[in-house]
């Protein structure tokens, strides 16, 4: 079976003691000072900015050791992390009391630095580089290394990666002093929309509501054939839009639907690979989708409810794939709900607990109704505390959540912060250098201005440049680098925005590093490698989707409603078409022909062309009257 291995589900410390308790406090306080932002203008932006980072790295210096030993003295904070807290303090701390002059009183690049703004650029830059490798690991340090080298020594490369070459002042100017390094967009995305929905989701999990999607997806599907792979793919789906982490919603579910699928008589790495696949796709179901949405908007200028829209029809292609490639192999296994599973009723699901879905909806209608993303999440965060409260049955231990659910936001909210002040670092590199344009220039260059090459050419790059990177980090990369090039073939904006957010989220799955396929791994007791490239055979439709909002915008909910419509349906045959030749089984199973047919049909229904979609629509209405009769003829073969 290969190398096993276990997700690390907690590098962070066990505090105990005066530690604990300072802990506490700042992460309480930080998450205080956030509600009060959602409520109240926010301050002055570089000021604001400073004080989010202020507050998560001095909890990320007290809670992630610096060696993941899993030994107890890992467990106690030595002087050095002290020491990294005091540093995290001062030189964010000097950007919050001089943010003004910064910004306003120097010319960028010509004003020379103060000696302040020397040390406490260079150690800032620093800290984020370790706050990343302690958090998330060491893939985004060395890309954002690797990107500061090259800000430095541009110089010695040949065309068309030559640039003059900086030095230290220019660059710590860049990433210190200015809204295009650290403390640029992705930064003031997480403080101001990200963590508050970040807040809204540790209370949803906290008062149950992982629990109330797991059920009711049990209960919609248990029955089916297959139910319990089903059951992980839409509880997977409800789950994903609330926490934006593939591997953390591979932890979350997969600790109750791996086991469930392993007793059905899936394979361990079959179950691994489902869970895998069903908690990636979670990020691109509205209405949150994780921190990369918010950090869409604001480099789209798109408003955050219309890029909820316009990811309905993928989010649904992308299910819609994984459901059925799962369908096929429980016709194939022909395996059934085990007859000991306890069965639930869906209205008795909905009756209970229900409630915990109301302020997702409140989101939804506040947004409608002109909302900011802020001031919506701001109200649907109370709503939830006040229905949680009507409906507790034990009042005091519902306010006792309160605090909890308070300090747990702002451990939350870590990773994520890092991540994007880390991408911060490789955005200001790539802004100073002008690499961004000269990467348009290639990719042009590369295809000859043909739209099919440079897509297959942006998609590769795109889960290259995202592996062992969190989605929101790597979108932000993808962004700068790879859309620009995109627009300027003619695809629209939303479109090639939405093209490299969607494999921004698929290189969690992509092998060789398949990261939320190797959580899956580890609870399923599998081979990871195996695992990964399981999951990339699950998820095949999902890297078919993205090319098909590129020539059928319709899908991204542009165009008259009897275009969406018939978009859909030929999108949907499509994935069916996909579904069936990758997994050689529809209702019996498929021989060479059918195969090759079923995936020369998906590859026709891409195109948005009715001449095209004709020929497909009717391939594939042949292909099933014969599986159809076959069926008929031999049922030992349906499984």
């Amino acid at each position: 079976m290969g190398e096993k291995i276990t997700p690390d589900v907690s590098q962070t410390r066990e505090l105990t003691g005066i530690s604990s308790v300072i802990l506490k406090v700042f992460a309480i306080t930080m998450s205080c000072y956030q509600l009060y932002i959602g409520y109240f203008p926010t301050p002055f932006s570089l000021r604001h900015r400073a004080t989010h980072l202020l507050f998560a790295f001095t909890i990320l210096f007290l809670l992630y050791p610096l060696k993941k030993t899993g030994e107890k003295s890992e467990q106690n904070i030595h002087w050095y992390d002290w020491l990294f807290v005091g540093l995290a303090i001062l030189s964010t701390g000097y950007t919050v009391i001089f943010s003004w002059r910064m910004l306003n009183e120097r010319i960028p690049y010509i004003t020379p630095l103060e000696p302040g703004e020397w040390v406490f650029g260079i150690i800032i830059i620093l800290l984020t580089l370790e706050a990343a490798r302690r958090t998330i690991g060491n893939v985004l340090v060395v890309v954002a290394l690797v990107f500061l080298v090259y800000g430095f020594f541009g110089n010695y490369l040949p065309p068309p990666f030559w640039h003059k070459g900086y030095p230290l002042e220019m660059i710590v100017d860049q990433l210190y002093l200015s809204h295009d390094g650290i403390w640029g967009v992705p930064i003031h995305v997480t403080s101001t929309y990200v963590f508050l929905f970040m807040m809204f989701g540790a209370y949803l999990t906290l008062t149950g509501a992982g629990d109330f999607f797991t059920d009711l997806a049990y209960s919609l599907t248990s029955k089916s054939l297959g139910g319990p792979a089903k059951t992980a793919v839409v509880a997977s789906s409800l789950m994903g839009t609330l926490s934006g982490s593939s591997v953390g919603n591979v932890v979350t579910t997969g600790a109750f639907t791996i086991p469930m699928m392993k007793k059905a008589g899936y394979r361990p790495y079959f179950a691994g690979a489902v869970e895998a696949v069903a908690s990636t796709g979670g990020q691109i179901v509205p209405p949150i989708m994780g921190a990369a949405a918010f950090i869409m908007v604001e480099y789209t200028g798109i408003s955050y409810l219309q890029i909820m829209k316009h990811a309905i029809i993928p989010a649904f292609l992308y299910y819609l794939g994984v459901y059925l490639m799962v369908h096929m192999e429980a016709v194939k296994l022909n395996l059934r709900m085990p007859p000991d599973t306890v069965a639930l009723r869906t209205i008795d699901v909905l009756l209970s607990r229900g409630y915990l879905v109301l302020p997702i909806f409140f989101i939804i209608l506040l947004l409608m109704y002109g909302y900011t993303p802020l001031r919506a999440c701001f109200v649907a965060f109370w709503s939830l505390i006040a229905l949680v409260f009507i409906f507790s049955k034990d009042k005091k231990a519902t306010l006792k959540l309160m605090p909890v659910g308070l300090e747990k936001a702002a451990k939350l909210i870590l990773p994520v912060t890092t991540a994007c002040a880390c991408a911060g670092i490789i955005v200001g590199i790539i802004l100073l250098t002008g690499l961004g344009q000269r990467m348009t220039a290639i990719i042009l260059e590369v295809s000859q201005g043909i739209l099919p090459i440079a897509l297959v050419l942006t998609m590769l790059l795109a889960i290259v440049l995202g592996m062992g990177m969190p989605t929101s980090s790597a979108y932000i990369i993808m962004a700068v680098l790879l859309a620009p090039g995109l627009i300027n073939l003619g695809v629209t904006l939303i479109s090639a925005h939405f093209f490299v957010f969607y494999f921004a989220c698929l290189s969690a799955i992509t092998p060789p590093v398949a990261l939320a396929s190797y959580a899956g791994a580890g609870l399923a007791g599998a081979s990871p490698m195996t695992t990964g490239y399981t999951g990339f055979r699950l998820g095949i439709a999902a890297y078919i989707v993205p090319f098909m909002f590129i020539y059928g915008p319709s899908l991204l909910f542009v165009g008259s409603p009897l275009m969406i419509i018939s978009s859909l349906i030929t999108a949907s045959l499509g994935v069916l078409a996909l579904a069936a030749g990758v997994q050689g089984w529809w209702h019996v199973k498929i021989t060479a022909v059918e195969r090759a047919l079923l995936i020369t049909c998906a590859v026709l229904l891409i195109s948005q062309g009715i001449y095209t979609d004709l020929v497909g629509i009717s391939t594939l209405g042949v292909i099933y009257f014969f599986q159809r009769n076959r069926r008929k003829i031999t049922p030992a073969l349906s499984g």
